[in-house]
């Protein structure tokens, strides 16, 4: 029995904006697009998001295992030898014609019909246009802390301006869902405190310890807020970053467990993004626990590629396959989102028929939990 995906319609549930100054990229360019979250070694005077590669990181980018991948499989979509300088002089030859043409044939070919955006866009912004399919977009908390605490005099007036951005948001403009990232600014292993006037105002002058208790205190007012608007909160989860402030072992999503499963929480749906990579058993186990808890796949996908069958192995463990969610974790480049769901469905067809052969499954069962995994989970979590 042979599965096939190749025409199943894809949701990508965690993807950034695509940047059309990127529609011409020489070698380093592309592949520089496939190191996410790393940097080079630190440089004095240089933001970390203004890095440039050193001539020694660029011989290694191109042997990362997904820029071979993506390599070998854009060479078969465009016709060309499968290696990288033929793929990149491909590549530019359709973006010179139109970039937004060249972004919908990848969207079509992977069959990517709506997207859950990550992006701090006004509504409205023709960049919207480049995506093929629904756009649906999440609300940044982070973003809203950091615009509203410049203005705001008291803890109060902030809460009620960032609840009404919120609900504005959602209410007005069909906003679908929350970002938050409480691993990085505060770490999963921490409880909810009693927050003060007396904090605010510390956290506005800039301290980092009680902007910390800022942040947490309005994650967990978020939580609750999601509730009323009935829409999920997304949190970053995992090692998909560089060299953050805290320990990165505060991203393990066991260490939020005891936040997430108190009884004011448990009406909230929470989905842990990217799988909680390198941790992907650990966010299957933590959804198999907690009814409310949902898992996405983006980032592990496709920046796992070579080992990308492990880890849907590893996800479809022991959580309901109900709460499990395709998403690219793109940015940039198209060819992020379309490697990912191209691989996503090589992965699952080698892990479903795997489960048929050893009589786990039948077909009709493995045909349908692809068909959730990739599409229908996702629009029963937004309700679209």
């Amino acid at each position: 029995m042979v599965l096939h995906f190749t025409d199943s319609p894809v949701i990508d549930n965690h993807c950034h904006t695509i940047d059309p100054q990127k529609a011409i990229l020489d070698r380093v360019s592309l592949v520089s697009e496939f190191y996410h979250g790393m940097k080079d070694i630190p440089q004095n005077d240089v933001h970390p998001w203004r890095w440039k590669a050193s001539e020694t990181l660029r011989q290694h980018l191109p042997n990362l295992g997904v820029v071979q991948t993506m390599i070998f499989q854009l060479s078969k979509l465009l016709g060309c030898a499968p290696e990288l300088d033929a793929v990149v002089a491909s590549r530019n030859s359709h973006t010179i014609q139109s970039f937004s043409s060249y972004v919908k044939m990848l969207y079509q070919d992977a069959g990517i019909v709506g997207t859950v955006l990550d992006s701090g866009l006004p509504p409205g912004d023709p960049l919207f246009d480049l995506f093929p399919g629904k756009v649906m977009r999440l609300f940044q908390m982070s973003t809203a802390i950091r615009r509203i605490l410049k203005n705001a005099l008291s803890y109060r007036e902030f809460l009620n301006s960032y609840q009404n951005s919120l609900d504005h948001a959602v209410r007005q403009h069909g906003f679908i869902g929350v970002k938050a990232h409480v691993a990085e600014v505060v770490g999963f292993g921490v409880e909810t405190i009693e927050f003060t006037e007396a904090h605010f105002a510390s956290a506005k002058a800039g301290d980092i310890e009680a902007y910390k208790k800022l942040y947490l205190t309005i994650f967990t007012e978020t939580l609750r807020q999601c509730q009323e608007l009935r829409i999920p909160m997304h949190l970053h989860t995992g090692i998909t970053g560089g060299i953050w402030d805290g320990s990165i072992t505060n991203a393990d999503p066991f260490l939020i467990v005891p936040l997430l499963r108190r009884p004011e929480f448990i009406q909230t749906r929470v989905v842990l993004l990217h799988g909680s990579y390198p941790w992907i058993q650990h966010a299957s186990m933590v959804a198999h626990a907690l009814p409310h808890v949902w898992v996405d796949l983006s980032w592990t996908t496709p920046w796992s590629a070579l080992r990308l069958v492990e880890s849907w192995r590893d996800v479809i463990g022991v959580m309901p396959l109900s709460k499990l969610i395709f998403g690219s974790g793109g940015h940039g480049t198209p060819e992020i989102a379309w490697l990912s769901a191209k691989t996503t469905k090589i992965a699952l067809q080698h892990v479903l028929e795997d489960n048929v052969t050893l009589g786990l499954l039948n077909s009709k069962q493995a045909k349908r939990i692809g068909q959730m995994i990739l599409h229908d989970n996702a629009t029963r979590l937004y309700n679209q």
